[in-house]
């Protein structure tokens, strides 16, 4: 397992943009869409959650505190694109564009953590270690708490 931070956000953000793009596909089993649908909704509320309570300790940092709240707004838009997205009726041009957009927001987001966030964090060395094992921990302590969406039969009714 990775023990960089970025590493690991970096890993969330691919896992998620695969589970997105196995939504777009037309092909895709009933099974095989609940199974997406939940880890993205599990993986982008796990991953916005651990890394909010990660980077709060940052929230008053002079250089931090503006890329820390640009982030926090990030998850907020991808949680609501989500949203939309769940309650859209699936395999339908609304899902699509909801699915689009949400990969959209995913991509982006992950751009500007690589450009912006990163280097500034990088440069508080004795700080920067300790993140990665607090992110992994933090994570997996929201999985826990989470769910599986929808029953089967709900989903199966939309078809």
């Amino acid at each position: 397992m990775p023990t960089d931070f970025f590493a690991l956000l970096h890993r969330d953000h691919t896992d998620l943009q695969q589970e997105l793009t196995q939504l777009l596909d037309p092909a895709v089993s009933l099974s095989q869409l609940r199974s997406s649908l939940d880890g993205v909704r599990l993986g982008l509320v796990a991953h916005a959650e651990a890394e909010d309570i990660v980077l709060g300790r940052f929230d008053k940092h002079p250089s931090l505190a503006l890329l820390v709240n640009q982030t926090r707004a990030a998850h907020r838009a991808q949680e609501a694109a989500l949203t939309q997205l769940v309650l859209t009726r699936p395999s339908t041009r609304m899902w699509r564009r909801c699915a689009y957009h949400l990969r959209e927001l995913v991509a982006h987001h992950a751009i500007q953590e690589a450009q912006d966030l990163q280097p500034a964090l990088r440069e508080l060395a004795a700080e920067y270690p300790r993140l990665a094992g607090a992110f992994a921990t933090e994570r997996l302590q929201q999985l826990a708490m989470l769910q599986p969406s929808a029953p089967v039969y709900s989903l199966a009714a939309a078809y």
